[in-house]
């Protein structure tokens, strides 16, 4: 079993042509990641999102770029503006946007730029089932 907290170099495992699992690969960035994650939270907060059919989901979740990923009656969408906050959502943070360019190009995507970014909090009970989200 993996240890969270040994000190393994990080290693890539090979799923299938253009995915892999990066082991490790953002563990040295951990605090910056959980500075800017309570930087964006303290912007846009976390929220319980409601589906279009009425169910309270138990996954919080917030988001930064320019797009957000979020629901109304009609479905699942990506939005420019937070609908709780009626403003557009907080900047994607830097140690974001280069942890996103460097995974990708370790997967093989050398010229993906991201631009979007949803963050979900599992608290203890919280869960999300294999789904595709659709519109």
């Amino acid at each position: 079993m993996l240890d969270l907290f040994s000190d393994t170099p990080p290693w890539q495992e090979p799923l299938a042509p253009g995915a892999v699992v990066l082991r490790r690969f953002a563990r040295e960035r951990a605090p910056a990641l959980l500075q800017a994650i309570a930087d964006v939270a303290s912007q846009s907060p976390f929220r319980q999102m409601v589906t279009p059919g009425g169910y309270t989901m138990s996954v919080a979740m917030t988001n930064c770029g320019a797009l957000g990923w979020t629901t109304d009656r009609q479905g699942y969408l990506y939005a420019p503006v937070d609908p709780v906050t009626d403003q557009t959502w907080p900047p994607m943070p830097a140690v974001f946007h280069e942890l996103a360019l460097a995974a990708a190009a370790a997967g093989g995507y050398p010229e993906f730029s991201p631009d979007a970014c949803l963050i979900n909090r599992y608290c203890p009970g919280a869960k999300l089932s294999l789904h595709q989200d659709k519109r």
